[in-house]
């Protein structure tokens, strides 16, 4: 084993295991403790990075994530990463003197890792950081029974490793940057909460002096006076409060609309390979979290600077009548800032299992409808219905339990709320005994002490809403900093495909052996290409490569002879005219699922298409013609219809490459020899990659080739089972 490391002989500190503690970043998975590890090794060397994102560069998968997928992962977010394989666990004991992770076996069946940290000399036991159990010591004796494969990744940080301090600020900018529209709305909103603050205390006020002045002399004009004035000032709060309240509502919509549009918009533009791990249903429910960020905004520009200024108005006039009472009632802050200090941490938990059991659920919901047909046709609406119930079930029992942390809460600020109103109130009874204090003045006190009170607790319980918002956002901000792909330019039109060469091509999925080998393979504009492989050989996965959705780890790709790089991703796509094996369509026209924009100016031109080429033979058969709505998904088609509308969507770009998945596979024999007579008229423009299963359609090809065992070679027709089926011009 090359040697990483060099000697530790002195104790750990205490605070170092503090530190060790807090860096320690816990698994919210069974299959999370890879990534978490590595999650921890980020946190305690300063640098910080998303479970998410490490779940996406490792491969973590619902069965968890390979040393390669760990090792692949670590090198991105900037470690010098290997995986090793010691010579005995006396390497870790004598030399090690940075973190490294073991890949372990609990209870010899459950595949594990963990973060060792070194050697304590004084304690003779290893230190452990489980992203399962959290940080412990353990014997040698108690590690080599886990730890027998003897396998670990060394990763070493870099200058690439992104710090945490970076991290926040970015955050802040993003944050920024969506309520910066909104400062004056909310400025407005701050200026009229002032003004309704310090119009609450006319009440208080008033009673002080129509106790102790107006009604001992019977003064009946400046009753009436001080009555009328009291009602403008109601009724004045009133409109504040009303105007206030518009301009929040007109805030919240245009918040709103801004960050989903803007989060939705980045949604778009990630890379396909982040959808391909992720359920429909966790990204509603992420969606869904912009209204918990708008709501604490709305709170914190309301409610939270209203409540601070009664706390601080009314506290400073209750000095003015007396000291001892002000110094009383100004004991509830640090008692309630006590009590969310306690409550804090459980609070965020307890709110993270909430969301997260929320969007399981909304993503069992959505798997479930979308295939109603396979759970019927089974029979096993029974079965599915009692995991719907297992799910909604945890969900509930998630909320259930936060629920009642926050019943526990809000007793105990209910509790020391009642112990503090029933103390001040006995303090300016005997002060009113004691005829150091007017009647009216402890009117006025309780007045304000019945405002302060609930103000306070409202303050604290601001925290609370404040956390909730903050996990909202770490969960949005997760899917909304992703690297994007670059779409921004415009397709240039100038651009012209004459070929497209592969040299050398590996590819694998993060985390998992070689998919694609040293693949080769040569297409120019006229020719057909066809391209032959059993299922999972990989070849609906090269299309995807050439569709740039993913990033071969080797190899040369050129057009025209340069480096395909050279090309931006919309002008490459643009020259592509695909038809995938999962077809996707859109519940919409025909006319819409064809040309995938408006239709109302297209209409006649896509009408016309459709006879140039002539699909109109079969979509003027449909129950509406180009006007039927296809229905969800295109339930409302079979699945011949579906490739059809699909190679008319495919076409109707003008490609200049046709990448086409088993075009033709669940057509009838007639359909397939219209489909395969357009190809050949179009051949001499476009260049053509057909995957199929049927070696007959060799027949029709320039070349083919035979993906087999991760390996491209070309083959002969004559060599390939099956008799040739030959395209009939029209």
């Amino acid at each position: 084993m090359k040697n990483p490391f060099r000697s530790r002989n002195s104790a750990l500190p205490g605070l170092y295991l503090d530190i060790l503690e807090k860096t320690l970043i816990r698994q919210q998975g069974q299959s999370d403790c890879g990534v978490a590890c590595l999650a921890s090794l980020l946190a305690y060397y300063g640098g910080y990075s998303r479970l998410e994102r490490l779940r996406e560069l490792s491969g973590t998968d619902a069965q968890g994530t390979t040393l390669l997928g760990l090792c692949q992962a670590a090198r991105q977010i900037g470690f010098d990463a290997d995986g090793m394989q010691a010579d005995s666990i006396e390497n870790l004991k004598t030399d090690v003197s940075v973190p490294v992770i073991l890949h372990v076996l609990i209870d010899n069946v459950l595949q594990h890792y963990v973060v060792c940290y070194g050697w304590d000399a004084a304690r003779q036991q290893f230190l452990i950081g489980d992203p399962a159990r959290g940080v412990h010591h353990q014997t040698t004796d108690e590690l080599a029974a886990i730890w027998t494969s003897l396998v670990l990744l060394h990763p070493i940080p870099t200058e690439r490793l992104v710090k945490q301090a970076d991290e926040k600020k970015q955050q802040r900018t993003w944050l920024l940057n969506l309520v910066r529209a909104d400062i004056p709305l909310l400025s407005i909103a701050t200026g009229l909460g002032i003004v309704t603050a310090v119009l609450g205390l006319s009440t208080a006020i008033f009673s002080q002096k129509l106790v102790d002045e107006i009604l001992p002399k019977h003064d009946t004009k400046r009753l009436m006076l001080g009555i009328g004035l009291l009602a403008v000032l109601l009724v004045a709060r009133a409109g504040v409060g009303f105007l206030r309240g518009l301009l929040l509502n007109r805030q919240s919509r245009d918040f709103n609309n801004r960050i989903v549009n803007q989060f939705y918009g980045s949604l778009l533009r990630l890379p396909k390979s982040f959808f391909d791990s992720r359920k429909t249903g966790e990204l509603i429910a992420r969606l869904n979290d912009t209204g918990r960020i708008q709501r604490t905004i709305s709170h914190l520009t309301g409610a939270v600077i209203i409540n601070a200024l009664v706390v601080l108005i009314s506290v400073g006039y209750i000095f003015t009548y007396a000291v001892p009472v002000g110094l009383l009632t100004l004991l509830s802050i640090p008692l309630f800032a006590a009590l969310v200090w306690r409550y804090h941490r459980r609070i965020i938990n307890g709110q993270r299992e909430v969301m997260a059991a929320s969007a399981r659920t909304e993503s069992n919901y959505v798997d479930t409808i979308q295939g109603i047909d396979v759970i019927k046709t089974a029979n096993r609406e029974s079965f599915f219905s009692a995991i719907t119930k297992t799910v909604y079930g945890h969900y509930q029992d998630r909320a259930y339990s936060l629920g009642t942390l926050g019943l526990r809460f809000n007793l105990t600020a209910e509790v020391i709320a009642a112990l503090l109103i029933t103390a001040i109130l006995g303090a300016i009874s005997w002060l009113v005994v004691q005829k150091t204090m007017q009647l009216g003045e402890m009117m006025a006190v309780l007045t304000l002490v019945g405002t302060i009170i609930p103000a306070v607790v409202s303050l604290s319980l601001t925290n609370i809403q404040l956390q909730e918002a903050h996990v909202a956002f770490d969960r949005m901000y997760e899917y909304a900093h992703l690297q994007q792909e670059p779409t921004e330019h415009v397709p240039d039109p100038t651009f012209a495909f004459e070929s497209l060469s592969i040299k050398g091509l590996d590819f694998r999925f993060p985390g998992r052996a070689l998919l694609l080998e040293n693949i080769s393979l040569q297409l120019r504009r006229g020719e057909w290409v066809t391209l032959l492989g059993e299922s999972g050989s990989g070849k609906s996965t090269l299309l995807q490569v050439l569709q740039r959705f993913y990033t071969p780890e080797n190899g040369q790709l050129l057009v025209n002879g340069h480096d395909w790089q050279q090309i931006d991703v919309p002008t490459w796509r643009t020259a592509l005219g695909v038809v995938p094996q999962q077809i996707k369509l859109f519940s919409g026209t025909l006319l819409d699922n064809i040309c995938l924009s408006q239709t109302a100016d297209e209409a006649e031109a896509i009408v016309q298409f459709c006879r140039d080429y002539g699909f109109s033979t079969y979509f003027e058969q449909f129950p509406q013609g180009y006007l039927t709505i296809l229905g969800e998904d295109g339930v409302n088609l079979s699945g011949g219809q579906r490739q059809l509308v699909a190679l008319a969507r495919a076409l109707y770009q003008r490609p200049q490459l046709l990448l086409l998945d088993e075009p033709t596979a669940a057509m009838d024999r007639h359909t397939e020899q219209f489909v395969l007579d357009l190809l050949t008229q179009l051949q001499p423009q476009v260049g053509i990659l057909f995957i199929t299963h049927k070696a007959q359609h060799s027949e029709l090809a320039d070349r083919t080739y035979l993906l087999d065992g991760r390996q491209l070679v070309c083959v002969e027709p004559q060599y390939l089972a099956g008799p040739p089926v030959r395209a009939h011009l029209a």
